[in-house]
């Protein structure tokens, strides 16, 4: 019995010696990889990170990161002065304050006060004021249950056209701290400054985003420009 004992000692003691033989002790645990923080050393960082060609023109692009991002926001206390066909709208805003305002659905519109609008959906829809001048507006159901037109709140104002580039437009005139129909794209950049964000749709077209917050991207408003002709194209305002 007691050599049984001494043999499962002695085989206990070469399996543990096996084992930690398998892996070598690492004596570098918890230190920092020199090699590695050393690496891009010598690299120097360009100052303007985007490759954008065109919007250096208009303002400096070195405020931008790799994905055109800048840490400039209007901030909560901007104010939006959004007028549009000489009225002057807010947002958010309900329906009923904007058929106050003159407007209404277009004639043959599938939409009207009672659609529904789905838990956490938006919905754009054009509508018309007094004057046959269109208007896109978006609503948005932030609730947990359908509702309809009527109770959900107005989010966004989409002017599709300019109506001095467009002869046979049915939008109107539109207004946005500044920006209007007749702006080239550096009074743009006059009323409204560098924008936190731009992306080139194509060679000549851009759009501009001017965000409210820095963590929402939402809230904005955003202004399309064509390089080529030098002026506004189309406009948004949004305020979630």
């Amino acid at each position: 019995m007691k050599n049984i004992r001494l043999l499962s000692l002695l085989l206990a003691v070469v399996m543990l010696f096996s084992l930690s033989a398998c892996s070598k002790f690492d004596s570098d645990y918890g230190k920092s990889d020199n090699e590695s923080e050393n690496k891009y050393a010598n690299v120097k960082v360009p100052d303007i990170k985007s490759d954008d060609e065109v919007m250096p023109t208009f303002f400096d692009i070195s405020l931008y990161d790799e994905e055109n991002y800048s840490q400039i926001y209007l901030g909560k206390k901007y104010e939006y002065n959004f007028i549009y066909s000489g009225t002057e709208l807010e947002l958010p805003i309900k329906l009923s304050k904007l058929i106050d305002n003159g407007f209404s659905f277009i004639e043959g519109s599938n939409y009207n006060e009672s659609t529904n609008i789905k838990a956490g959906k938006s919905l754009k829809v054009e509508m018309t004021d007094s004057f046959g001048k269109h208007l896109v507006v978006q609503f948005y159901n932030p609730s947990k249950s359908s509702v309809e037109l009527s109770d959900a709140k107005i989010v966004k104002y989409i002017v599709s056209e300019n109506n001095y580039l467009v002869s046979d437009s049915h939008f109107g005139q539109f207004f946005i701290n500044g920006v209007s129909n007749d702006s080239a794209i550096t009074d743009v950049i006059e009323y409204l400054g560098a924008p936190s964000h731009f992306y080139a749709v194509n060679e000549n077209s851009y759009y501009l985003d001017y965000f409210l917050f820095s963590r929402d991207k939402r809230s904005k408003i955003r202004v399309y420009i064509d390089i080529d002709n030098d002026c506004v194209t189309s406009v948004e305002i949004s305020k979630f």
